[in-house]
């Protein structure tokens, strides 16, 4: 198993169960020969932990002293009297989800009962404590991993060491990056040591990196001197000139000076592993089988190693059969376990045994540890020769468990082993499918296609084939412009409704559906897909049915599907699955008082469940929602918080989405800088993946930012990208989004005719019932555009009951009655629409606005109050989330669970909150955060 992580409290050095012991190789001092500057960031990093947490990522060449650093930062560390809590990757051991994690933290799990009862049992799943039904995501096991360190660490500094970082489960690298980006506040560090030459990318930029070079000449000759100072002068040289530096190419070459003419040629990573496995020839027979079991064994108990070689022996052997391999410098060995000196010694070892001798020390493990089932059938399978459908089907349990663990990667490689053991085309083919099903949904293409290619569908199936559609299909990002693809998605829900997998024909078709939306599909297709979706069978009531309908048709249906969402909102059956897709419907057709209570439903579960990647995206739609229903701080919060799990979990478009959101709301505030920046970053991503549906979202906020300017020409050019088919931006499902701020912008600009007729057109595609926030809308174009003898029934038609629902909406119908009514010298009519107006845009911050209202006051004869500003405006959107949640009650550690962070960020974060505010207590803040978080309107 990964190496055991230890708790020190003394200063004196001792070598301790299952610390690394690579650098015994060596003295310590001799193996970091001229790494003095290197020596120096550690000891720097270690002595300011006080200060916060930081990580440090150390790379380099297999050999170049990546441990011996770690050995140093080890002994550092006791010497300050820090809690040292260690893993390190081993190649063996890849297909054991959350080992190396289980054995940093298992110094700390006595601490576990102490965390929130959600991550206690994600972390506990995780670990194989208890079988859950739920799977944890593996970002609420990684929220409970930091939750055990932090708490820990506010008693006694730790620092944490990841060795062979390239070899760590897939699961424990994914958990240690979350860690990573949470340190900042936390007296805990972090270093990771991984090889070159690896794909994985640890942590974000913000991290210091160090790459090892080699050796001086002076260094590498003093190293070399030091160890063998019998060699030729020739030998020396020729030693110095193949090792380039490389300390551990230093010390293992001159022992196989033998070797030498043979093995220049090669890599050196391949010399060091010839060096190592020419020590074999020198061995007893039984040493050699010994460490040829612990080379394949994925673990280090020396009782398995002992009891397999007994088996593949046919004799007993004992401790003393190892001796002569601690003599050669191949392994270590304590009372209980035995580690090779370097993973390249694993590999040495593994390459010198022939195949058939792998297969017999797998089949010996396997009937050694046949009570740790996962471990008994890896080793069952590395010792199979072709199909074994028993053995696949265990594998299949394998992986539910694995899935149930939170580890998807893990269940995916499982599933592929699986496959391969297969007896029948069709099981090998639907693992393969089931596999490329969970690829799909970590967004990972690559092994996406590679999965389908390897599933050879050989025999008509429609099942099958509609099932690799649709993993293609969830594989690609979405919202890219490309309705070819729509037909594929029909025909093939069309096979899979007739094969009666309407669950999967209801998916294809929503898919499908959502295609048109982004990709300003035809009529035909859009009716082809209302037609597949009508021959399901599926209840009025099927969520999916009613998103289908509202991405195809979103103006022409809106107001048949509004009434379904209010009936249906209320009574979501506690599904935050259906919620979120209702929401989103409601979304698409301009409902968005009825999809905020939907999304905010859906998100809560989300966070609860730790699925950060579906976070972002409902929190960008949740943002929308808000901004439009006039609760424009927590549309930041959402914006801003989905910002930062999209980054977290890689997600470029809902970072696009989500900062288009805060351009939107910084340029409906007057921030005109701070918009056109966002909208610049947001368009720079957009661009990138081809997202014209966020284009055209883009053009609406830089729209409504230049009307705030008084710049209706620059807002009229905008829009007017959003109506044209050939330009990028163009949408038919989403111009109605713009229609208010496109007909004003066109009306202030000299287009009046343009604008007349795009109302006439929305109001025949919308029919006689839009949604209301669309008839808002229209009765704001209306009247922007009519006679003076008409406009007046038009303003108070759009200021109706529904109107009230669009702060912001109606703040403007306000402000352009009141300026209509001066213009007809009617001053005294005009007073109360302006007032309420300024009152609207002074409680939304739409300082652009309530300054046109206050000059709209002035000049019909009424002087006008200053707008009160807030403390709270003083607060980033992320403090403010913090001080409305601590204002609430929560406590800090609950704070942290909510927002993904360590508690002691939560306390770093209302340090500032109090500076800013004033207050001395979280009791005080409640009263002057009553304005944001119910804003007057």
């Amino acid at each position: 198993m990964a190496k055991q992580s230890e708790k020190i409290g003394s200063p004196q050095r001792k070598q301790r169960k299952g610390a690394p012991v690579r650098s015994a190789l060596v003295s310590r001092s001799e193996f970091l020969q001229g790494r003095d500057r290197d020596i120096a960031l550690i000891d720097q990093m270690i002595a300011r932990i006080d200060q916060g947490g930081s990580t440090l990522v150390i790379s380099g060449e297999p050999g170049i002293g990546k441990s011996a650093l770690l050995d140093e930062a080890r002994h550092r560390a006791c010497e300050r009297d820090l809690t040292v809590l260690s893993m390190t990757g081993v190649l063996a051991e890849v297909h054991l989800p959350f080992a190396a994690l289980e054995q940093a933290l298992r110094p700390l799990m006595k601490e576990a009962v102490n965390l929130v009862p959600r991550q206690r049992s994600a972390l506990f799943s995780a670990f194989g404590m208890h079988d859950d039904t739920g799977a944890p995501d593996i970002f609420l096991v990684a929220l409970a991993a930091l939750s055990l360190l932090t708490e820990s660490a506010a008693r006694r500094p730790i620092l944490l060491i990841a060795d062979d970082a390239q070899w760590l489960d897939e699961a424990t690298y994914e958990v240690l990056a979350f860690i990573s980006r949470r340190l900042s506040s936390d007296p805990i560090v972090l270093f990771v040591a991984m090889r070159d030459g690896f794909d994985r990318l640890f942590g974000d930029p913000s991290h210091l990196r160090l790459r090892l070079s080699g050796l001086s000449e002076a260094d590498a000759g003093h190293l070399l001197d030091a160890h063998a100072p019998d060699l030729s002068v020739d030998l020396r040289s020729r030693f110095l000139q193949e090792a380039a530096g490389n300390p551990l190419a230093l010390l293992e070459l001159p022992r196989s000076k033998r070797d030498i003419r043979d093995t220049t040629w090669l890599p050196l990573t391949e010399r060091l592993e010839r060096a190592f496995s020419s020590r074999l020839a020198d061995l007893p027979a039984a040493t050699r089988m010994l460490l040829f079991v612990a080379a394949e064994n994925d673990g280090t108990s020396l009782h398995e190693i002992l009891r397999a070689g007994k088996a593949l022996l046919g004799e007993e052997v004992d401790v003393s059969a190892l001796t002569p391999a601690i003599a050669a410098r191949l392994i270590d060995l304590d009372e209980t376990e035995v580690r090779f000196r370097h993973p390249l010694v694993r590999s040495a070892m593994h390459q010198a045994a022939d195949l058939a001798t792998r297969h017999r020390i797998h089949a010996a493990l396997a009937a050694i540890v046949h009570e740790e089932l996962d471990r008994h059938l890896w080793h069952r399978a590395a010792a199979t020769i072709g199909p074994d459908e028993k053995l696949a089907g265990e594998y299949d349990a394998m992986a539910s468990r694995a899935l149930r663990k939170g580890a998807v990667a893990m269940a995916i490689e499982v599933l592929e082993k699986a496959a391969a053991l297969s007896s029948t085309p069709r099981a090998r083919s639907d693992r393969f499918l089931r596999a490329a099903e969970l690829a799909a949904d970590l967004g990972q293409p690559d092994l996406l296609e590679r999965l389908l290619r390897q599933a050879n569908i050989s025999e008509p199936d429609p099942v099958a084939s509609a099932r690799i559609g649709w993993c293609r299909e969830m594989g690609q990002p979405p919202m890219v412009n490309d309705p070819a693809k729509i037909p594929s998605l029909v025909g093939l829900a069309a096979e899979a409704n007739a094969a009666g997998a309407t669950d999967l024909a209801s998916n294809l078709l929503w898919r499908a559906a959502q295609r048109c939306w982004w990709s300003n599909a035809e009529a035909d297709l859009r009716k082809s897909i209302l037609m597949a979706a009508n021959r399901l069978d599926l209840p009025d009531t099927d969520p999916r049915l009613i998103a289908i309908s509202a991405y195809v048709e979103p103006l022409h249906l809106g107001g048949e599907i509004s009434g379904k969402l209010q009936q249906l909102a209320g009574r979501n059956g506690g599904n935050p699955v259906a919620a979120r897709i209702l929401g989103s419907a409601a979304n698409v057709i301009g409902a968005f008082d009825l999809g905020v209570g939907l999304l905010t439903y859906s998100a809560a579960a989300l966070r609860d469940q730790g699925r950060l990647s579906d976070l972002a995206r409902v929190l960008f739609a949740q943002a929308w929602a808000e901004m439009e229903v006039g609760d424009w701080t927590g549309a930041m919060r959402e914006a801003e918080e989905s910002v930062r799990f999209a980054e977290e979990t890689g997600g470029t478009l809902w970072i696009a989405a989500a900062t288009i959101v805060k351009a939107r709301l910084a340029g409906m505030m007057g921030n005109l800088d701070q918009s056109q920046a966002y909208a610049a970053q947001a368009e720079r991503l957009v661009v990138s993946v081809g997202a014209s549906f966020l284009l055209a979202m883009l053009q609406i906020a830089r729209g409504t930012a230049a009307i705030g300017a008084g710049r209706h020409w620059e807002a009229y050019e905008h829009l007017r990208r959003l109506f044209i088919p050939a330009d990028p931006a163009f949408n038919s499902g989403l111009q109605f989004f713009g229609l208010a701020d496109f007909v004003e912008a066109a009306v202030f600009s000299g287009h009046a005719e343009t604008a007349e007729e795009v109302i006439e057109e929305m109001q025949r595609v919308a029919g006689p019932s839009p949604v209301p926030w669309v008839e808002t809308m229209l009765s704001y174009g209306k009247a922007l555009l009519a006679t003076p003898a008409e406009a007046e029934r038009f303003y108070l038609q759009g200021l109706g009951p529904c109107a009230s629902k669009w702060p912001f909406l109606r703040g403007r119908l306000l402000l352009a009655y009141g300026i209509w009514l001066r213009r007809q010298r009617r001053s005294a009519d005009a007073r109360a629409p302006l007032r309420e107006a300024r009152d609207i845009f002074d409680a939304l911050s739409a300082l652009p606005w309530s300054e046109r209202a206050r000059e709209e006051l002035r000049a019909s004869g009424e002087a006008s109050r200053k707008r009160t500003e807030y403390v709270w405006e003083m607060l980033t959107p992320q403090e403010l989330h913090i001080a409305q949640l601590a204002a609430e009650g929560l406590s800090n550690k609950e704070i942290g669970a909510r927002l993904y962070l360590s508690h002691r960020t939560v306390g770093y974060h209302l340090h500032r909150i109090f500076a800013k505010t004033g207050v001395t207590s979280r009791s005080a803040l409640r009263p002057i955060l009553t304005d944001a978080v119910n804003p007057k309107s």
